[in-house]
């Protein structure tokens, strides 16, 4: 076997390259690199989870649709009064004799249709001032969009029977 080129005359078997001992210094730079590749993307996944998990106000009550449809209810559980709701705005109580109507302001248009479709099983209710007479998602759509910014909610929840 030949172990020369016919037209160069270098070998053509070639020794390997010399390994570094497993302590030397050197070898530890894409180990590093790595290293910090993987604690940036760890980090990155982090702040991911902390800015996707649900925001509290006063440390209990999360910003949802379903957490401000409860503060309705306990409201008119509790016979009226007025308080600040999850999105900011208040929630005041207004009577007519018996009849009890819990008007809450500065709720988005967002959480209103789906807080609408909760509320409107349990009593009658008013989008910026207008009652629908048949109720559909598209129509509680439309009547929470219908003003720019954010809509207000009129509640008269059913007597307790």
């Amino acid at each position: 076997m030949a172990t020369t080129s016919a037209t160069h005359s270098k070998p053509f078997i070639q020794a390997p390259a010399p390994r570094k001992p497993a302590g030397a210094p050197g070898g530890g730079k894409a180990k590093l690199l790595a290293l910090a590749g993987i604690a940036v993307v760890l980090a990155a996944l982090g702040g991911g989870a902390v800015l996707m998990r649900p925001h509290t106000l006063g440390g209990n009550a999360a910003v949802t649709p379903e957490a401000f449809a409860e503060q309705m209810e306990a409201v008119a559980r509790n016979g009226g009064g007025t308080i600040a709701h999850v999105f900011g705005g208040t929630i005041r109580t207004e009577r007519n004799g018996a009849m009890l109507a819990l008007v809450a302001d500065n709720v988005p248009p967002t959480a209103c249709v789906s807080v609408g479709w909760k509320l409107v099983r349990k009593g009658l209710l008013s989008i910026n001032g207008t009652m629908p007479l048949r109720v559909s998602a598209a129509k509680l759509a439309e009547l929470c969009n219908q003003e720019d910014g954010p809509a207000v909610l009129t509640w008269i929840p059913k007597p307790a029977e």
